[in-house]
């Protein structure tokens, strides 16, 4: 049986890690309101949504998202871990940082937040801009990090060309957003579709009613900021400070990041598995939610119970095998493997 995205939508098991294809529809049961939080950082607010227990796992999003980003993965993945998605500063229902701020806000609202919650440690699952903030989060504070999952996650030095690209597609998002009446029209089925198609393969399998809760309600004033503190940080960042074991997912149609930077960044990293995803775009997580599911609980599974420490060298998370599918999908993982 072949796991594929929403396209399969019952109870069946999927030979790829045991996730129940249908878990992906699970967030629209849930009263999220009873789990949603709130903490001061610098007397900023800072939202989140705390579900489930176990071992702790943050989800952090990328630019234009929030906690809402990870609907479809939320329900599966709180099964065995207590899950913390956070609005990161000026995104979703989070204050920005002060202007002068630079990308370290970002990560010290991490820390800050983890202390309020009494959480020492913790696997931190990051998308695109997330992914930037989870790594930079994980040099600063290795101690804190047990392991990291990165969706199309920044890290890699990108051309400047890339980062203009990239300041348009969000200045536009931006400019559009501060238009009266703009958020109803941006829910419409047809237009949904077309402004999140430079992200998603194939948005016609992501259900529209998800796209609809994931669409940012405003732009507030450190939604620019962040492109511009994030472009600093790719020349800041040094991946080999990095020791926590790294699962790379990457969507093979990404338009955002393509696979090349995945594979440069893979070999940047001490200790990493890059899986390319051979049907998702830049949003692997909801694109394909049952394949990254499978994918990304095996992974955490395995680090959170046989991590050996640090490591000191170049290496493959060897200790870790991606779950097999059957027919054609067993080939297509670990295809973009550097290591």
């Amino acid at each position: 049986m072949r796991c594929k995205g929403w396209k399969m939508i019952d109870h069946t098991s999927c030979d790829a890690g045991g996730v129940s294809v249908g878990t992906a529809e699970a967030w629209r049961g849930i009263d999220w309101s009873r789990h949603l939080g709130e903490v001061t950082v610098d007397g900023r607010r800072v939202k989140y949504v705390d579900h489930g227990d176990g071992p702790p796992l943050l989800l952090v999003h990328g630019m234009a998202g929030s906690w809402e980003t990870w609907l479809a993965n939320i329900p599966a993945l709180s099964e065995s871990h207590r899950v913390i998605a956070v609005d990161l500063p000026g995104f979703g229902g989070s204050d920005p940082l002060p202007e002068a701020d630079t990308f370290d806000g970002y990560v010290r609202t991490l820390e800050v937040l983890l202390d309020e919650l009494a959480i020492p440690s913790v696997a931190v699952v990051g998308h695109s801009l997330g992914g930037l903030v989870a790594l930079s989060f994980a040099a600063a504070l290795p101690e804190r990090v047990r392991c990291l999952v990165l969706v199309s996650g920044g890290g890699a030095e990108l051309s400047a060309a890339r980062l203009r690209a990239i300041r348009v597609v969000f200045w536009c998002l931006a400019a559009v957003l501060t238009i009266p009446g703009a958020h109803r029209l941006l829910t419409t089925p047809a237009v949904v579709r077309a402004v999140t198609k430079p992200a998603i393969h194939s948005g016609r399998d992501v259900p529209v009613e998800l796209l609809r809760r994931m669409m940012p309600r405003r732009v507030g004033p450190g939604f620019m900021d962040a492109v511009s503190r994030g472009s600093a940080q790719l020349a800041a960042l040094e991946p080999r400070r990095i020791t926590a074991p790294v699962l790379l997912v990457w969507g093979r149609h990404d338009r955002i990041l393509p696979v090349a930077t995945g594979q440069q960044l893979d070999r940047s990293l001490l200790q990493s598995r890059l899986v390319v995803m051979e049907e998702a775009g830049h949003c692997a997580m909801f694109e394909q939610p049952e394949e990254f599911l499978a994918l990304a609980t095996n992974f955490l599974d395995m680090q959170l119970i046989d991590r050996k420490g640090p490591a000191t060298d170049r290496a493959s998370a060897r200790s870790w095998e991606a779950p097999r599918a059957e027919g054609d999908a067993a080939n297509r993982y670990g295809d973009g493997n550097a290591g």
